[in-house]
């Protein structure tokens, strides 16, 4: 992590880039094109400025700038923020706005995208103002258009998808990444994201934690030869900016400045890490797994769904319970049993059918399970061979082994959703333990689920087990920080 420590500054993208071209093989990463983050108070109000700069001196005398947003009212104190950019652009711009979705209700859906899409057709450049949500239709759109100069003002530290270069979508129910493009400028407004609704914060310091558990199972697809985009350097970047969220995480639940401000420039170095690493996976494993389960239920049944960095937050202690119960089994002596799979697609299909009889979104999971199958069986050697010296395993992973204490104790210190309880009352045990037991079949992405399941240690005991270990972890965090439930 040496390349990466004398950068104080995340946004200092000209520094991020000269340790990224020192680090191991550049060349094989993504190059950063971000052109400009700012995170600061009052950012939004650079955003006419950072459009005509995008422009260039050949731009039209008065550009057309599209404005897309959706329904949610946003403040900056006592201003109506998205009023207030508004206003700043139409001093210089013809602008167009785009109010997407409905009150409370929008998603990456296709619906959206079109519109959006339709929206930036013809337009000189492209402003979003809001959330994670609609700043992944903006990429989408702009990137469809052909690449408008877009500007994202970051309104919340929910997600870290504001400074990639994909964006999550919904495709026939099931969540799935796409590639999009890089925003030009991402201006992060942290007079806005500090008087966010706290949930909004707290979910981002949620969805941090996968920082302490994807990248373990990012390895381990490596290892066992089913992704080949593992790089030293993305991993690096990430823990090095992180730190120790359990140490600047205090006072995140009541909306103290210093650690929403922490949190929203790790939450950056998360999306550039994504971004150049060319694929989700160093931080998307098993608890970004469970926590599209959740969605897809949400969306198939008409429920509200919920904040994904909550969410994540909270698999992510039953993700790192996931690899204790793993090293655990494989130091018990206890043998390995392959399941015999007489017919793998119906297990996939008869698992979403609980939310949604209709077929269609077991059909899109089998689609990318039947492909992670046909990659796990290609893969040189036996990838089950990796558990017969569990610490030569372990030791390989290093640093990147999960810790499911010090990710709980992180989630309590800073007053973030600990339990299934903390994340919405539809959320049942019984809907809880669907999501993480059939997890591993959702996308083609392989995890430590994976490496249980094919070791015949994926039973409904072991699953129990496992949410045993994470309740036991919360339980001691919470003693720890002076938590009462």
């Amino acid at each position: 992590m040496g390349a990466f420590s004398a950068i104080s500054d995340p946004t200092d993208l000209d520094a991020v880039r000269a340790a990224i071209a020192d680090a191991e093989r550049p060349e094989v990463l993504v190059p950063l094109d971000l052109r400009a983050l700012v995170i600061a108070p009052g950012a939004a109000a650079e955003a006419p400025g950072r459009v005509r700069s995008l422009l260039g001196p050949s731009a039209p005398e008065r550009p057309r700038v599209a404005l897309l947003i959706d329904h949610t009212r946003i403040r900056s104190g006592e201003d109506d923020l998205k009023a207030d950019v508004r206003a700043r652009l139409a001093e210089d711009f013809d602008v167009t706005e785009t109010v997407l979705g409905t009150p409370g209700h929008l998603h990456v859906d296709e619906e959206a995208l079109d519109a959006a899409t339709a929206a930036v057709a013809g337009r000189d450049a492209v402003v979003s103002v809001g959330s994670g949500t609609i700043s992944d239709i903006a990429k989408v759109a702009s990137a469809r258009a052909g690449g408008v100069p877009l500007v994202i003002v970051q309104t919340a530290a929910s997600v870290d998808g504001f400074t990639d270069n994909v964006s999550v979508v919904l495709r026939a129910g099931a969540k799935r990444t796409i590639d999009s493009r890089w925003p030009d400028v991402v201006l992060a407004d942290t007079t806005v994201i500090a008087t966010a609704p706290t949930a909004l914060n707290a979910a981002g310091f949620g969805e941090l934690q996968s920082l302490f558990t994807a990248p373990a199972d990012w390895w381990l697809a490596s290892r066992i030869g089913t992704d080949t985009t593992f790089h030293s350097t993305p991993r690096d970047l990430l823990l090095e900016f992180a730190g120790d969220p359990s140490e600047w995480g205090a006072g995140l639940g009541e909306g103290a400045p210093r650690p929403v401000e922490q949190l929203t420039r790790v939450l950056a170095i998360r999306g550039i890490g994504t971004g150049i690493s060319g694929s989700t996976a160093c931080l998307s494993g098993v608890e970004h797994l469970v926590s599209h389960m959740l969605d897809m239920y949400a969306v198939a049944r008409g429920y509200e769904v919920g904040l994904h960095g909550a969410q994540v937050g909270v698999a992510s202690v039953v993700a790192a319970s996931a690899w204790d119960h793993l090293f655990a089994q494989a130091r018990s002596g206890r043998a390995v049993e392959p399941p015999v799979d007489d017919d793998a697609e119906a297990r996939v299909r008869d698992a979403f059918a609980v939310c949604d009889p209709s077929g269609a979104l077991g059909a899109e999971c089998w689609r990318d399970y039947s492909a992670k199958l046909r990659a796990w069986a290609d893969a040189d050697g036996e990838p089950l061979d990796l558990l017969a010296d569990p610490d030569v395993l372990e030791r390989g992973l290093g640093a990147m082994r999960p810790d499911s204490a010090t990710i709980a104790r992180s989630l309590a210190v800073a007053g973030a959703p600990l339990t299934r309880d903390d994340l919405g009352a539809w959320i049942t045990a019984d809907i809880w333990r669907w999501a993480a037991a059939n997890c591993l079949y959702m996308r083609n992405r392989v995890t430590v689920i994976d490496l249980l399941a094919a070791a015949g240690w994926w039973t409904d005991a072991d699953v129990d087990a496992v949410l045993g270990r994470a309740d036991a972890a919360v339980r001691a965090a919470r003693a720890a920080a002076g938590v009462t439930v």
